[in-house]
């Protein structure tokens, strides 16, 4: 049997499972409205959390970059693609989450190899939450670092590691801010208490956070009275912003070496500028329209309480990301299909993404879903 026989085994074994992925062509019509198989319908699984992805003013600066730079950086940014608006953006990024300096990356995955490899390796140990996103997961184990887990959001489970792993160089607690699965949300203020008490540091992806949580959106770290702030925060501009690529936010003597160090960032091309231009329209409108946050909490609000009425059991969180479990692959798959029948869009997310048996559709909810699509939505949960 040569490899391709292999792989044909395997997807035939994905099949069996109902673990097999095949890509859906989604035709974008705007706002939260999509069409897909010629079937108009209701997007209630995007991170466009704020409605900003195709606001007037994000594609108005796009075009403004496009016309001004071209389509794309040409070269690394360390070699001649660095142009004044990737500065431009990093600034404004770093005043936004009140960080001393940032750097930006063409994805958040990239952006969490390069700060997680900075920061530790063969002599230290990173305390990893178990269900942390996969690129944390990667950035951890390509770090060197010793890596240990602890169960999800059981700080006593992580005080135990902490209190065996004083012999390493440095301890890194690694950590989402949102979790991007279960929906809900970090403890920092006690985390960062206890890596303190710990002389630990602590590493935040703040993916889904940023635009999401804290006043205006500007995440993890303003959404809690912290004492003391984590030692890094990772964000991205591909999901309540809109747009695309990762940051990382942190002192300025570390995002120096990152330039100096981090693979992902020295050895490819820089964000196309048009990007660059989205990503600070998005920050503009979040600043001047702050609303938004708060539009976008009420319309979880309305939802979860909706679907709790209709019986449906949604776990701990208050945020825009609700999962209900269902258990079993195939059936996930059915309910995401029979909702498309209805109009909505809700992906049914299986194994290896999340736990076994654990199957779920994940539902995430905008700032932009209107009254009448909250509406479409849960009658469409009704007939479920």
């Amino acid at each position: 049997m040569n490899w391709l026989d292999d792989m044909h085994e395997e997807l035939h074994k994905l099949d069996h499972e109902g673990l097999r992925r095949r890509l859906r062509v989604v035709d974008f019509l705007g706002g939260m409205k999509a069409s897909i198989d010629h079937k108009d319908c209701v997007l209630f699984c995007t991170n466009n959390y704020l409605g900003l992805a195709d606001h007037p003013k994000v594609l108005e600066r796009a075009n403004r970059a496009l016309v001004r730079y071209g389509a794309g950086a040409q070269a690394s940014r360390l070699v001649s693609g660095h142009f004044p608006i990737h500065m431009q953006l990093e600034e404004i990024t770093a005043l936004f989450k009140g960080a001393e300096a940032c750097l930006a990356f063409p994805t958040g995955y990239m952006a969490n190899l390069a700060a997680l490899s900075a920061m530790v390796g063969e002599e230290d140990v990173i305390l990893c939450d178990r269900l942390n996103h996969a690129s944390l997961i990667d950035a951890c184990r390509i770090s060197k670092a010793k890596l240990l887990i602890y169960e999800h959001l059981n700080l006593d489970d992580l005080k135990k590691l902490l209190e065996k792993t004083d012999k390493y160089r440095r301890r890194l607690i690694v950590t989402d801010a949102l979790f991007s699965m279960d929906g809900d949300l970090v403890p920092l203020l006690k985390v960062t208490n206890l890596a303190h008490e710990f002389n630990a540091e602590v590493y935040v992806d703040d993916a889904h956070g940023t635009g999401v949580l804290g006043p205006g959106g500007q995440g993890i770290t303003h959404h809690f009275p912290l004492k003391h702030f984590p030692a890094v925060v990772m964000g991205t501009y591909s999901k309540a912003l809109g747009s695309m690529g990762g940051f990382v936010c942190g002192p300025r003597i570390f995002i120096e070496y990152l330039l100096n160090k981090a693979r992902t960032f020295i050895y490819t091309t820089g964000l196309p500028p048009a990007v660059c231009g989205a990503s600070l329209g998005a920050l503009e409108v979040l600043q001047q329209e702050p609303q938004r946050v708060e539009k976008l909490w009420e319309n979880a609000k309305k939802i979860r309480d909706g679907l709790r009425m209709l019986g449906y059991d949604i776990p701990r969180g208050a945020g825009p990301i609700m999962p209900i479990i269902v258990g079993e692959n195939e059936e996930a798959v059915k309910m995401s299909e029979k909702l498309l029948e209805e109009g909505i869009l809700v992906v049914a997310i299986r194994p290896p993404t999340v736990p076994k048996g654990t199957a779920r559709l994940r539902l995430s909810v905008s700032a932009a879903h209107s009254a009448a699509d909250i509406e479409k939505l849960l009658i469409a949960f009704k007939k479920l």
